[in-house]
């Protein structure tokens, strides 16, 4: 039996040392979204903002969706958070979520999202019935829901004229837009960790193309012109602010 006793001795602690693993670090991440118009907070309902094409306009709705957040590790591995976000600059509540799954202390390279809806994402009826009232697609042009809707007024030829931003899908086509931001080697080293992602609503309207309200009329959801250059202009839309502090 003595010669037992060591076999079992490191039974026993191979055992106790593998029930035992210390579960890696983690870190919360909480998200705020705010809104500029070029390097200024986006104030809504004034006339004062002008496009690349010189027209004047305002913006009164601000609404979005923001999915599949995933941060990117500097060793290649990713952290995906299956997170649908609604955001309406009205609503304070929605410019703010803390994601439901944590990632890991660590070197992190980028945060990648979808703005809008991954047509996997994008169900009409899916979402619930508050937001299939504000934020439906109709269903003969494809059915699901808005990815956004930008909405103000302008200054035209033959006066002030509304102008509704709205993009989705359209007969089958995905127009949302796969937004990866660098965050310089970002470390995530304590219990919380806070971003903010940045909208710059004036880069809707410029870069590739520069926007004009008269040109694509009040209404663009039935245009599939018109979606995919809302597509383009949007690669560089968003962004994050610095510094990011944990």
């Amino acid at each position: 039996m003595k010669k037992n006793i060591p076999f079992l001795f490191l039974l026993v602690l191979f055992f106790s040392c593998t029930n035992n693993k210390i579960d890696p670090e983690e870190a919360t991440v909480t998200i705020s979204f705010e809104h500029i118009n070029n390097q200024a907070p986006l104030i809504l309902n004034q006339q004062i903002y002008s496009n690349a094409v010189g027209q004047d306009y305002s913006i009164k709705t601000v609404k979005y969706f923001v999915s599949q957040i995933v941060f990117h590790n500097a060793d290649g591995s990713v952290y995906t958070n299956p997170t649908i976000h609604y955001v309406d600059i009205r609503d304070k509540e929605s410019l703010t979520v803390t994601l439901p799954q944590n990632i890991p202390f660590g070197n992190y390279s980028s945060i990648s999202f979808v703005y809008g809806l991954a047509p996997e994402d994008n169900i009409t009826g899916s979402l619930g019935i508050d937001l299939d009232r504000l934020m439906e697609w109709p269903v003969p042009m494809g059915g699901g829901y808005h990815y956004m809707k930008l909405e103000g007024d302008y200054q035209g030829g033959n006066g002030s004229d509304f102008f509704n931003f709205h993009a989705g899908p359209l007969a089958g086509n995905d127009y949302s837009i796969a937004v990866d931001i660098p965050l310089n080697n970002l470390l995530a080293t304590s219990k919380t960790l806070n971003l903010n992602i940045v909208m710059n609503v004036s880069n809707w309207f410029q870069n590739p193309t520069d926007w004009d309200f008269e040109y694509w009329g009040s209404g663009i959801m039935g245009n599939p012109d018109a979606q995919a250059t809302v597509q383009k202009n949007g690669a560089d839309v968003f962004s994050i602010t610095l510094p990011l502090t944990n």
